[in-house]
């Protein structure tokens, strides 16, 4: 009989605590740390004929030395420009902007690679918009 009982308390424990743990975590939110390489990247288009990508910092934005930015417009034509220059190994300064002028009516498609000092490159942004 004891036994039983002492299975049972402990069942109760091993359930209360996964259910405050599961309670934590949802009132919490389960968080990871920011990459090194994070970047804070916006994009709009305040009308048909303009793109706007600025640069606004953000964590590891010290070793971010180039975005090669691609818009595919509409119509499936790309275009590709730079800020900054990985060749200078000078960090980007925030703020820093492009526009891109053109026909951007539709849905537009923008790709920005980040390359950074380490030597690494990664998609900082992908977006419609």
């Amino acid at each position: 009989m004891k036994l039983r009982s002492f299975v049972r308390l402990e069942k109760n424990y091993v359930i209360f605590f996964a259910t405050a743990l599961l309670l934590v975590s949802c009132i919490c939110g389960c968080t990871q740390p920011a990459g090194q390489n994070s970047t804070a990247v916006t994009v709009t288009k305040p009308d048909n004929f303009h793109i706007l990508v600025a640069f606004v910092g953000g964590p590891g934005m010290d070793k971010l030395l180039e975005m090669e930015i691609t818009v595919t417009d509409s119509q499936g034509r790309n275009w590709t420009q730079s800020i900054g220059s990985r060749e200078t190994m000078t960090a980007l300064k925030a703020p820093s902007s492009q526009t891109f002028t053109g026909q951007y009516s539709g849905k537009n498609h923008v790709v920005i690679i980040g390359y950074f000092s380490d030597g690494t490159q990664k998609v900082v942004l992908d977006k419609d918009i």
